[in-house]
């Protein structure tokens, strides 16, 4: 027994079997009549301009619902996401908002999003959306980020950006970039 009068495996105990046969419900297995899923396209360098993004192919694909990009959904936001805990009162926050508009500037960063009818029909719309890049400096060092040298061409300690290795390019084919990246030097 706990300080509250009943012990996790007590409690979890009847839903055990469910879990383990792979009958457990979960919030997603629930049918909810005229349901739309979202799948967002995220890109795979950590700072690169967003030359284009070209959703065509995708909204016409079969159950597909509507394709945003980040400069289609600009005009709808009243403004960027807020900072929810600024630590210091000189604290640097930069404009984010829900998907890129103009750079993505993390690796995931959403670039552009699909609703679809099923959660497959909107994953598979991601591999036809087409999205050109042109890949920037990521600031990789502490002090480039505290500087105010953020963003510009002349940082010393910035390295050139490239896909990172953990998101597979192979995913989706239509993601270019529209200069190679150049390889990082060897130590």
């Amino acid at each position: 027994m706990t300080p509250l009068g009943f012990s996790a495996s007590a409690c979890c105990a009847e839903r055990i079997p469910a879990l383990l046969t792979g009958e457990a419900r979960y919030t997603s297995d629930l049918p909810i009549p005229g349901a739309l899923h979202l799948a967002v396209l995220r890109s795979p360098y950590a700072r690169a301009r967003i030359v284009s993004v070209d959703t065509s192919a995708a909204a016409a694909m079969p159950g597909v619902t509507a394709v945003f990009s980040g400069a289609d959904l600009a005009d709808a936001w009243a403004g960027p996401m807020p900072c929810a805990w600024p630590v210091t009162e000189d604290m640097k926050s930069p404009t984010h908002y829900p998907l890129a508009v103009g750079q993505a500037n993390y690796v995931g960063d959403g670039v552009a999003c699909v609703l679809a009818t099923s959660a497959t029909a909107a994953r598979d719309a991601l591999d036809a959306i087409d999205v050109e890049y042109e890949p920037l400096e990521a600031v990789i060092d502490l002090e480039d980020a505290l500087s105010d040298r953020i963003g510009s061409s002349s940082t010393t300690r910035s390295a050139p950006t490239a896909p990172t290795p953990g998101i597979s390019r192979s995913r989706n084919p239509r993601v270019r970039s529209i200069r190679p990246s150049p390889t990082r030097p060897t130590p």
